[in-house]
């Protein structure tokens, strides 16, 4: 019987990042979860074993070049190379303008969402090319592709789907491929407290979709899962939206509204 792949997921304690965590326990890999909150991060490496994998819970700090340049020398030294990097840590921001964009917000917003991902795949990456094999999972965002009115997030999102591009080009000739998602309005834990709480309509996110539904977090596992795996082995570069079709519903809607289809 092969090895288990060492599988690094950073930002594994909730979310996307958890479910992707919890899809590669049940396949089988190890599993190394990494984030800030080392509770979460106990509670997943149990879920993790409940569905059979192995799994080991390593701090890390986007913020902090340091904690992600330690991670990947403590996961080389414990385990080995890793034969997976998924990319899932992030912080959200609310709906803003680029002239009203405070520069504290925007430095750490970039510091986190691309700098940290930046580092992690330089980090990785290296050991991936000198093993000669992996893959790497960049998370995007619906913002890679449109224009949302998230100043600082938005172009931070554009230039993950950028960095995606280059790092397949260069790792490539080494056997690594390197992919991301763009995931469509998810419906993780806070985005269920805010609905909760009045304060998001769920019926009006389902109605910007062309299936009329939320993502849930499971599904992108499972498009994190077939883009990190054998049979995804001729696939690199690409930004897959997992979005119940937001990105073709909002052209189309706005289209129709000006040039009705007549009966």
């Amino acid at each position: 019987m092969a090895d288990p792949r060492i599988c690094v997921v950073i930002g594994a304690t909730s979310g996307i990042g958890r479910a992707i965590a919890l899809k590669f326990a049940a396949q089988g890999d190890l599993v190394i979860l990494s984030g800030r909150n080392a509770e979460r991060g106990a509670m997943t490496a149990e879920a993790c074993a409940q569905l059979g994998g192995q799994a080991h819970f390593i701090p890390c700090d986007l913020a902090d070049a340091k904690t992600i340049q330690d991670l990947a020398s403590t996961v080389y030294g414990r385990f080995g190379p890793a034969a997976v990097l998924v990319n899932s840590g992030g912080i959200l921001q609310s709906g803003g303008r680029v002239l009203d964009q405070p520069l504290d917000q925007d430095a750490d917003l970039w510091n986190v969402n691309y700098r940290g991902t930046f580092i992690a795949c330089q980090e990785f990456g290296r050991q991936m090319r000198d093993a000669r094999r992996g893959a790497i999972l960049n998370i995007g965002s619906l913002a890679s592709f449109a224009p949302l009115s998230l100043p600082s997030y938005t172009p931070g999102k554009q230039a993950i789907l950028g960095l995606t591009q280059i790092l397949a080009a260069e790792l490539g000739p080494f056997s690594v491929r390197v992919n991301a998602v763009a995931p469509g309005y998810t419906l993780s834990d806070g985005l269920k407290a805010k609905i909760a709480a009045g304060e998001r309509d769920p019926e009006a996110i389902k109605a910007t979709t062309a299936l009329r539904a939320f993502v849930e977090p499971e599904q992108i596992a499972e498009a994190a899962s077939f883009l990190c795996s054998d049979n995804a082995a001729s696939i690199t570069g690409v930004t897959l939206p997992v979005d119940a079709g937001w990105l073709v519903q909002a052209p189309y809607a706005a289209y129709l509204q000006g040039n009705p289809i007549r009966q």
